[in-house]
């Protein structure tokens, strides 16, 4: 029982522990267009710096833990209604072949999570499709996998989404060619991902799986499924203009020529009407943070709550009810940008990259995919990687800087599939209360599987 419970933690735990021995034990180094520079300065990390790792990881992860905590109280709110057990038992009764519908559903949320700008945003929908697959009778598992699980295909399938290849970008920038490739390792990844999963569903008997995220209806009187239907299709739609990076990715520009026009109508001389009412930090559709779709969440909850006429006390605690439950999975977000500020306090990561560049001449395969994996395990955003390495990368392997790209892009997702300060993993394994050697257990094929694949991608890559 103490391992289902704490697992997890105690692997985030040992995990941050090691990144603040180390710099005990490895200077700090660093890396320019110039190459790599080291005055051998030892940043230790002290029993006086713990708080501040607590803070920063507060800070870097704000506007994750702000969007949780509207997500969990748009679920606490509307699985109160039987509008909404009714939609998802309708939905969930009318699937025959539950494998059919566990690969379909996987497919749309890798597809949903390579696209968008913000991978995070997809958890959205995540409660909604985890209610179905509950009421469909299978197992956590298959569950994790389906949902979670294929999220973190879409990150290491990431083709024109996800906001690390946004920062990345920024400090490293390569042929739009390799998104051929990225989305190769997408399908390739989703076949031998629902494969695992369709051998776990067949050794596996039925078995009634804790609910998560609802809890039982109160409602007793018979209300109209409309509201739902059409908030969450209204939800979608937001999401889908708001997260796909049309200018950059289509050259589509009329969203971003709307937001300048619409933000530049005024009444006299400095009174901005749209700017006023929507914002000043509001952008335009297609680069929109996490900050903005939490508001609107907010809102359509509270839209809810008058389309079923929730008194305020009701409402309050469902919403409180459901933010509640999000606390081990914002717990886990703060501890995976804790590990990154240890190492962004003492920025020792390079100088082991440069120990492993620099067994061979030039660009080798070997010593680019271990160091990519170093990066990426200690690292829990992609853009810091890029920020650590971009400039030497794009002066020193100019002539390799397709594959090293995704190198980068595709073992950060791969990383997050095992390491225990993986965001989304942790969110997952927390919120259907899986435990993280469990999941090791499941997952762990598949790994074995798709770092051969990785391997032959990245060979070609560096060969054509």
């Amino acid at each position: 029982m103490k391992e289902k419970r704490y697992g997890l933690f105690k692997g985030i735990l040992l995990f941050i522990t090691i990144a603040i021995i180390l710099t005990w034990l490895i200077p700090n180094g660093e890396f320019s267009s110039a190459g790599f520079a080291s005055e051998g300065i030892l940043t230790r990390v002290g029993l006086n710096d713990l708080a501040w790792l607590g803070y920063y990881g507060i800070y870097f992860s704000i506007d994750k833990i702000i969007f949780l905590l509207a997500i969990g109280g748009l679920y606490g709110v509307l699985v109160k209604t039987n509008a909404y057990d009714r939609i998802t038992s309708a939905i969930a009764n009318k699937i025959k072949h539950k494998k059919i519908a566990v690969v379909i559903i996987s497919v749309l949320v890798a597809v949903l999570t390579s696209l968008l700008t913000q991978s995070f945003v997809v958890l959205t929908f995540i409660p909604f499709i985890i209610s179905i697959l509950k009421k469909m009778k299978l197992d956590k598992m298959t569950i994790l996998a389906t949902t979670f699980g294929s999220m973190l295909v879409g990150v290491m399938g990431a083709t024109y989404g996800t906001e690390g290849i946004g920062y990345l970008s920024n400090y490293i920038t390569a042929d739009k060619f390799n998104i051929l490739y990225r989305l190769g390792i997408l399908v390739v990844g989703l076949i031998l991902f629902n494969f695992f999963t369709i051998l776990h569903m067949n050794k596996v008997k039925n078995e009634e799986v804790e609910e998560v995220v609802e809890t039982e209806v109160k409602e007793t009187k018979k209300s109209s499924i409309i509201p739902v239907i059409v908030i969450s299709l209204l939800l979608f739609i937001i999401i889908i203009l708001g997260y796909v990076n049309w200018n950059s990715n289509f050259g589509i520009t009329i969203f971003e020529d709307f937001h300048k026009l619409l933000t530049e109508i005024k009444i006299g001389d400095d009174f901005y009407i749209f700017q006023s009412l929507l914002g000043s930090n509001m952008s335009a559709l297609g680069t929109w943070d996490l900050f903005s779709i939490s508001g609107i969440v907010l809102i359509l909850t509270i839209i809810l709550g008058l389309c079923y006429r929730v008194r305020l006390d009701e409402f309050m605690s469902n919403y409180a009810q459901g933010m509640k439950r999000m606390i081990k999975p914002i717990l886990c977000v703060v501890a995976a940008f804790s590990l990154m500020t240890v190492v962004y306090m003492s920025p020792y990561i390079a100088t082991i990259v440069d120990k492993i560049l620099s067994i061979t001449d030039g660009f080798n395969l070997a010593t680019m995919t271990l160091s990519s994996l170093i990066l990426n395990i200690f690292h829990t955003d992609l853009g810091f990687t890029g920020y650590i390495v971009g400039s030497h990368y794009v002066v020193e392997y100019a002539d390799y800087i397709n594959p090293i790209y995704v190198m980068l892009t595709s073992l950060y997702g791969f990383v997050q599939f095992f390491v225990p300060t993986s965001i989304l993993l942790g969110v997952g394994l927390t919120s259907l209360n899986v435990k993280y050697t469990d999941w090791l257990k499941y997952i762990w094929k598949f790994l074995i599987g798709m770092i051969i694949v990785l391997l032959v991608i990245f060979i070609l890559m560096a060969v054509i």
